[in-house]
């Protein structure tokens, strides 16, 4: 009988072993992993644009470390000028407006527009997702214009 028991010692210490290598093995590539940035979802985050149906989304964007978002504006879907009232971005709890009066004619582009985000400072690297509502007319009636704009913080 000592021979059998000896025998499931053994069988069981080998078991043991082989997981537990299996383990550290998952342990170190995870490791190697997150030192790579894998995890990181800033690098998978590109900069995309959502929503913006009628006047189109901004040509280009950028949001800084001091809550400044950049936008770049265009003309491109409308037959007719577009009359910018108003831009309000925000982000959680904090927002920011520019109420500077902006007027694109048909096919216009390249007017740089800033809006400071009171308050909100993130952090460089990380992502950002921003809700920007722009209220303009086409020489008629104001409307509203809304989409989200994510990034990475410069």
């Amino acid at each position: 009988m000592k021979k059998c028991k000896s025998k499931k010692a053994q069988s069981a210490m080998e078991y043991l072993m082989t997981y537990g290598w299996a383990i550290l093995i998952v342990i170190i590539v995870a490791a190697a992993l997150y030192a790579l940035g894998v995890f990181n979802p800033a690098t998978f985050t590109g900069r995309t644009a959502t929503g913006f149906q009628t006047i189109g989304a901004p040509i280009d964007w950028d949001l800084d470390s001091s809550g400044q978002l950049t936008l770049v504006l265009a003309n491109n879907k409308m037959a007719t000028t577009l009359n910018i009232h108003s831009i309000n971005a925000s982000t959680g709890n904090y927002q920011g407006t520019n109420i500077t009066e902006i007027s694109l004619a048909p096919g216009a582009s390249g007017y740089q527009v800033i809006v400071p985000i009171s308050g909100y400072t993130p952090a460089q690297g990380s992502t950002y997702s921003v809700k920007v509502t722009i209220t303009y007319d086409t020489g008629g009636l104001n409307h509203t214009d809304t989409g989200t704009l994510t990034g990475v913080v410069r």
